[in-house]
């Protein structure tokens, strides 16, 4: 067994380590744009559970000419964080989504198109999103994830807001332990059919062939009655995803966005192969799945969405590219209905670029609805969030926050600055970097998947142990170091050698044992995860806990020294589908290794909590909505989940529909010091 390189044994709590350019940092009272001071306890509550959320900042209606010409904030002053905007069949509505309960709870509303005469339509702590009016006006059908928090397709009456799912019943629902949503209605000109979009019965899939461990997502095309009866498939192609439906003005075609199911990732996420990403906007016969007409070809590049025929010869759709891209964010485009035909002369050469997303129609074509998106600023740590529970108030905090048992708190700025370890008071004060980016060393490359990740505190307060280097995807290529850093930034001292990539290290609550995760990346040995090491701090030997696809362990606070880490359980990985990840605990020697999670839908990112329950973020309820129209997203799909230590009484604790992860409990009697 070949042992981990160390750079020195250390002996003595390390008291006379050397000094470091942050021994004179200073650490002013002033609180940073990137930071809201917390302060006092919370009323009512236990105290604040700090979490991460991977979503935009900004989110407002707009309304505009077809051509995109006269655009005005739909909402006006009363905008908040609002998408997904549809009109109804007669133009006298708009339905959307709005989080205006707060930041991660999706609701559904409906106002003028003049902005006048805001309603909520239903405004449960469930995801509620994708609103469409029937055309006779008395009914919304809308994804949401009500009850079971998977997504399914509702319909509201709205004179007497009875409500009910057409999408779980015996002839309908999926298997449960797979993907099973069911997302974006839109309802047949006669008011007879709703057509929706669903990967009900796929496999949960990891991207990149075997060695990604985000989902990809396969959608099929299905219509139901609003009654819930006559459920069938309308259109499927084996491999690749079916998106966002919509009816033709007569109701026998309907138009929809094909894509292939890899590239369901990439078409997400804010890296190189987005621009290598294309769709084709396609339409069929509604009756038959048949006569299929390639209206934009995939080849003709893009990535093309939300098509809509805004009349008997136009589709209109959205061709996105990275938010990021200030000269090219998103752009309109029309083309024939027809095969071969001619599209309307008022939309010829309408292209318009802009900051377009999830854009929308009017009933006569001469107007449409869009959000206008945007990532900056980034959320503040410590901004409120929506809260599901009554208990704890939830707030925002950049990647791996962790608490000392003093009450001090430490994260990585990946989003807010530049993942450097940062340290602060429970209640939001004295914040500062301890251990910054000007120690990054040449081989790590400047994208922001490296820098100082999962800080873990020593029992006393005094001492951190961190990761340094370049993770994620650049495991294969780069080198990574398990660090000691004081907790006052005066030293910082290394623990390995960088001949592996060695990284997210906890340390144990006496201070004896240093746990992380090591992958080796160097021409001289394959390309592979090495488990799980652990250093003992009083003599420098390094033992294997494991050999297998282990990460993020993290030490129990209540001195046991159990380990909570997430396991890659399909191993060894024989194809596409072998990318399950689980939770699971083991003893600090290696044994006792207990699998908690058993799901083929990946539970990672697990920690203690102060209780000595374990939280975690889950993939179980699969994707809210369609992944290809998300931005700058990963894995949309997770949810906040806390179980016993042994694994049992499971709950949930968030309901977003974005990427949620890493919670910390701050108790109230912390924030009062």
């Amino acid at each position: 067994m070949r042992l981990s390189s160390l750079i020195v044994p250390l002996v003595g709590g390390l008291a006379a380590a050397a000094s470091c350019p942050y021994a004179s940092m200073a650490r002013g009272d002033d609180t940073p744009a990137h930071l809201v001071a917390r302060g006092a306890p919370v009323a009512g509550k236990k105290g604040v559970m700090l979490m991460n959320r991977i979503a935009p900042a900004i989110s407002e209606l707009y309304v505009a000419n077809a051509d995109g010409s006269n655009a005005r904030r739909l909402l006006g002053n009363a905008s908040t964080f609002d998408y997904h905007a549809q009109w109804s069949p007669d133009g006298q509505w708009i339905v959307f989504t709005s989080e205006r309960a707060g930041d991660g709870q999706s609701d559904l509303y409906r106002v003028r198109p003049d902005g006048t005469d805001l309603h909520a339509i239903s405004t449960t702590p469930a995801v509620e999103d994708a609103g469409a009016m029937s055309p006779n006006g008395s009914l919304v059908a809308f994804a949401g994830t009500l009850h079971n928090y998977k997504s399914n397709i509702w319909i509201q009456n709205l004179e007497t807001g009875s409500l009910w799912n057409v999408t779980n019943s015996s002839e309908v629902a999926g298997d449960y332990t797979l993907p099973d949503g069911h997302f974006r209605p839109a309802w047949s000109p006669d008011g007879e059919w709703v057509v929706f979009t669903s990967d009900r019965n796929t496999p949960w899939r990891g991207h990149n062939n075997i060695s990604g461990w985000e989902h990809v997502q396969e959608l099929s095309i299905y219509a139901v009655r609003p009654n819930g009866r006559d459920f069938h498939r309308v259109a499927n192609r084996p491999g690749y995803c079916l998106g966002s439906p919509k009816f033709s003005p007569d109701g026998r075609r309907i138009v929809f966005y094909e894509i292939p199911t890899e590239l369901t990732y990439y078409a997400r996420v804010a890296e190189p192969a987005f621009y290598e990403v294309s769709t084709a906007i396609v339409s069929v016969d509604f009756a038959t799945g048949t006569d299929r007409i390639e209206h934009a070809s995939g080849a003709s590049g893009g990535i093309k969405l939300f098509p809509q025929y805004v009349d008997n010869h136009t589709v209109g759709y959205l061709v996105k590219s990275l938010l990021t891209n200030a000269t090219y964010p998103g752009s309109i485009n029309y083309t024939a209905a027809q095969a071969p035909g001619t599209m309307s002369p008022q939309y010829r050469n309408a292209s318009r670029v802009g900051y377009y997303r999830s854009p929308a129609w009017s009933p006569d074509g001469r107007q449409m609805v869009y959000e206008h998106v945007e990532w900056d600023p980034v959320r503040a740590v410590g901004k409120k969030l929506y809260s599901w529970s009554d208990e704890w108030e939830y707030r925002f905090s950049d990647v791996f926050p962790q608490m000392s048992q003093q009450g001090k708190v430490a994260y990585t700025s990946q989003q807010t600055q530049n993942s450097s370890l940062v340290t602060m008071n429970a209640d939001g004060t004295d914040p500062g970097d301890i251990f910054d980016g000007s120690r990054f060393p040449a081989r790590v490359n400047a994208s922001n998947t490296n820098g100082t990740f999962q800080a873990s505190w020593r029992g006393d307060g005094e001492v951190l142990a961190v990761g340094l280097g370049d993770w994620f995807e650049y495991r294969y290529s780069n080198p990574g170091w398990v660090y000691l850093v004081a907790a006052n930034g005066s030293w910082a001292r290394p623990l390995t050698n960088g001949s592996t990539n060695a990284g997210f290290p906890t340390i144990s609550p006496d201070g004896r044992w240093v746990v992380w995760r090591e992958f080796a990346y160097t021409a001289s040995e394959a390309v592979a995860p090495r488990g799980l090491r652990r250093m003992d701090l009083t003599t420098g030997e390094v033992v294997a806990l494991s050999s297998a696809w282990d990460n993020t362990p993290m030490f129990a606070p209540d001195g046991s020294n159990r380990l909570v880490f997430t396991r890659r359980t399909s191993w060894p990985i024989a194809g596409p589908l072998d990318d399950n990840y689980d939770v699971m605990t083991m003893a600090v020697d290696g044994s006792d290794v207990r699998q908690l999670t058993t799901l083929p839908c990946n539970d990672a990112h697990a920690v203690w909590t102060h209780e000595g329950k374990i939280a975690w973020a889950t993939g179980m309820f699969g994707f809210q909505d369609e992944a290809t129209i998300y931005d700058n997203n990963q894995q949309p799909y997770p949810m906040l989940m806390q179980m016993e230590a042994d694994g049992s009484n499971m709950t949930v604790l968030t309901q977003s529909r974005w990427e949620d992860t890493m919670p910390l409990y701050i108790p109230n009697d912390l924030l009062a010091l």
